[in-house]
């Protein structure tokens, strides 16, 4: 008789639609319906009503609750100061709400219903999911090159009835298109792809693939990528690794040997220089920083945008009191108390992810768009996993 474990079942169906497929499923009236957003709201009852009935472990009080009772000043503000100055966009709205809050909660709840077997096997589903997006990047990227358009699959590696084409989602770089796999924009595939590099190079049992990963990340043709890869490799080898070997030197300065060439010949088939990599503009993104500094303490802005940087976000339509609470959501870095513990590679790696992600925060990090956030809190909850 044909026996199937539910458990496993749903954990390759987060780990299929938040990674491989982020972007299946529709979007009516300017709010996308992603498949893994609908996963979330259809089972989010289900997972807490079993919680809630099983043997405590949701109101155990662990480091994982201690960090999830973080967020809640920041959740009871979003939402007291959004609701009394308006909403003028609801799918802005329904993409903070949705990422900030349900996500999180949604994943503390479900970690309670995962033994060591089941995380054994979302990395498992993790690492042939990441496999997927390198493969279906590198050869949609190849298509386009050679064929001047894009292959899709509305509903699957596209949100069917979505306001903008492929082309027109901020792909293009001087007619040669940004690699951005499933995840339709290239910026977003490479703030989530970096977040995941740490733990693929943990999980991974195969070195090409990590390479292959971070072919694709220098494929999506942005500056912060390419910033953020080489912060990974500082991070990584200089300061979160205490043992720096003459083998690893070496190997280091071989990499920067083929990395700076590459980003070259890259900017100049984009018809760019150097002079790209220093723009005082931060791609477009300065011009908003005024609404940084021009923010109150409280804002009594009607919420209706989300910006490339969280924190202008959060001043102007929050107020200056919510950028405190806002980076709570990176306290699971100190608390899970791994960051330079090789003893917990798991753990270790998902705190260098997050790490990653705050590093993104300051450039573009794709805040409330799918899946960004829910991998973010996939990694958190990592974090608190050895």
């Amino acid at each position: 008789m044909l026996v199937i474990d539910a458990k496993r079942v749903f954990v390759a169906l987060v780990a299929i639609f938040a990674i491989a497929l982020p972007k299946s499923g529709v979007a009516l009236g300017g709010i996308p319906l992603n498949t893994i957003y609908l996963l979330i709201v259809v089972t989010f009852p289900i997972l807490f009503l079993k919680a809630m009935l099983g043997t405590g472990k949701l109101f155990r009080q662990d480091r994982y609750a201690c960090y999830v009772w973080l967020l809640v000043p920041f959740w009871l503000l979003f939402l007291a100061v959004t609701l009394l100055n308006g909403i003028a966009s609801v799918g802005i709205y329904f993409g903070y709400v949705m990422a900030l809050i349900v996500v999180p909660i949604f994943v503390y709840v479900w970690s309670k219903r995962l033994g060591p077997e089941q995380i054994a096997y979302l990395l498992v589903c993790l690492r042939h999911c990441i496999r997927f997006a390198i493969v279906f990047g590198l050869a949609l990227f190849l298509y386009k090159i050679a064929t001047g358009q894009y292959f899709s699959i509305p509903m699957l590696t596209t949100t069917y009835g979505a306001e903008l084409t492929l082309e027109a989602k901020m792909n293009d770089r001087g007619g040669l298109f940004k690699l951005f796999s499933t995840y339709n924009n290239g910026n977003i595939y490479a703030v989530c792809m970096i977040m995941l590099l740490p733990l693929y190079s943990v999980i991974e049992t195969r070195r090409l693939w990590v390479l292959g990963l971070m072919l694709t990340i220098m494929l999506t043709l942005s500056r912060t990528a390419w910033a953020l890869l080489l912060v990974y490799c500082i991070f990584e080898y200089l300061l979160f690794n205490r043992a720096i070997s003459v083998k690893k030197l070496i190997l280091i300065c071989f990499a920067l040997c083929l990395v700076v060439p590459g980003i070259v010949g890259l900017l100049g088939l984009m018809g760019r220089d150097v002079t790209f990599l220093f723009d005082s503009d931060l791609g477009g993104r300065a011009g908003y920083l005024q609404y940084f500094f021009d923010a109150g303490l409280i804002s009594h802005t009607p919420l209706y945008w989300s910006y490339e940087i969280p924190y202008v976000s959060i001043a102007e339509f929050v107020g200056l009191i919510g950028l405190l609470p806002f980076l709570l959501f990176f306290s699971n870095v100190v608390m899970a108390r791994s960051l330079f513990d090789p003893s917990r590679p798991v753990s270790r790696s998902a705190c260098i992810g997050c790490v990653m992600y705050w590093v993104a925060t300051f450039s573009d990090a794709a805040l409330v768009l799918v899946p960004t956030f829910i991998i973010f809190s996939l990694l958190v909850m990592l974090s608190f996993s050895e």
